[in-house]
């Protein structure tokens, strides 16, 4: 299952993004930050460096890809 996670530097969704992470069935595709657009989540999550290098999008990068 591919999934987005809308607002992975918050709390909630950087303990989203731990759990589906480790998930079998689960491919993160996206990660947002409005904030921190452009930074690796590993960045702001030292714990995750060398596991989870993905950089954060805007949801409006998001947007404007899926209709093309």
């Amino acid at each position: 299952m591919k999934v987005s996670i809308i607002g992975a530097t918050g709390y909630a969704g950087a303990e989203l993004l731990s759990i589906l992470y480790r998930h079998p069935e689960a491919e993160i595709v996206h990660i947002t930050s409005e904030s921190h657009t452009g930074k690796k989540i590993s960045e702001l999550y030292p714990h995750l460096q060398g596991i989870l290098e993905m950089k954060l999008e805007s949801l409006a990068e998001i947007g404007r890809a899926s209709c093309r």
